[in-house]
């Protein structure tokens, strides 16, 4: 028996769910997102509310056109940002409120067009003001000219250029190595990994813990070679599109399952291999022959592979 081969043949003649869209209420235009609330056109959000136009949004609210944002609210056209509130045209902020058009800033208030500040408040382009003074310039700049926008812009990225800034951003971190990273523990070439712990090679990952080569995981536990899991997924290996399962392997869009080998489309299952019902004890058995057949052939450890032609994927964004 050619397990890889049947579960092929299974996955391309299972229905599939439109959409990846879990547990959420008038959010029905989101994809990949779980547990939202009147949210538009979020890809990669979850716990959010009243958030649109969005890419890897968490935890917030009031946010439009944000990427990579989390415990925000009331932001627009940032990215890299977290625990910001009022914050517009900016990157890479933490724990800042009323800043707009400012980068690598940490603790910051009523700033604008600021740089690599620390704690700082009523700045103007890094220039220390009073706070009447800081109020004039704002009002006599009036950035809701397009014109005055783009020299904002202009501005903070000539800023850029004679600033220091730190290499990485890894922040509350403890023995972490990659890019993006923070609240996390023991994390070894992790990108956009936050509140992780005992992971490697992982990305896009949130409250994910002793985990390995993981992409858009959050809340799993022990899980490898995964795609979109979480929602307290454990024991995983070698599956996509899965939220809260458990001790599964070679699933794909499963839901509320345990013991499950090689199944598709699943929901509130157990002991199933290629969607066929087993016995605990025939289950068992069933899939030690299909592992050690794998492994005779090699073919046992590796991701599961794509039933999608190369043209009809995201793939060629990313030559």
């Amino acid at each position: 028996m050619d397990f890889l081969k049947e579960l092929e043949t299974l996955r391309l003649k299972t229905p599939r769910l439109y959409n990846i869209n879990i547990g959420s209420e008038n959010s029905d235009y989101c994809t990949h997102s779980d547990k939202n609330k009147n949210c538009y056109l979020l890809f990669g959000g979850n716990f959010n509310e009243d958030c649109m136009y969005g890419g890897i949004v968490l935890n917030s609210r009031d946010c439009t056109d944000c990427n990579y944002c989390e415990y925000s609210e009331l932001c627009f056209e940032s990215t890299d940002i977290s625990h910001c509130y009022n914050c517009n045209y900016s990157q890479n902020l933490k724990n800042c409120t009323d800043c707009a058009f400012c980068g690598e800033c940490v603790g910051c208030n009523n700033c604008f067009g600021c740089y690599n500040l620390r704690q700082q408040q009523n700045c103007f382009f890094n220039e220390q003001l009073s706070k009447e003074e800081y109020l004039q310039r704002i009002k006599e700049f009036n950035s809701n000219k397009k014109e005055n926008t783009l020299k904002a812009i202009e501005g903070i990225e000539n800023l850029k250029l004679k600033t220091p800034h730190k290499a990485t951003h890894i922040l509350s971190s403890e023995n972490c190595v990659g890019e993006y990273i923070s609240a996390s523990k023991n994390c070894f070439a992790c990108f956009d990994a936050h509140e992780c712990q005992d992971s490697q090679y992982i990305q896009e990952c949130w409250r994910t813990k002793d985990c390995v080569d993981m992409s858009f995981s959050d809340g799993s536990e022990l899980c490898y070679e995964g795609f979109s899991i979480g929602l307290n997924t454990y024991n995983c290996n070698f599956c996509n599109y899965i939220r809260t399962c458990s001790d599964c392997e070679y699933c794909e869009l499963c839901f509320s399952c345990k013991n499950c080998f090689g199944c598709v489309g699943l929901q509130n299952k157990e002991f199933c291999v290629l969607n066929v019902q087993y016995s605990q004890d025939e289950y068992i058995k069933k899939v030690a022959e299909i592992k050690t057949q794998m492994k005779t052939e090699g073919s046992y450890g590796k991701n599961l592979p794509t039933t999608y032609k190369y043209e009809d994927t995201a793939a060629m964004w990313w030559k």
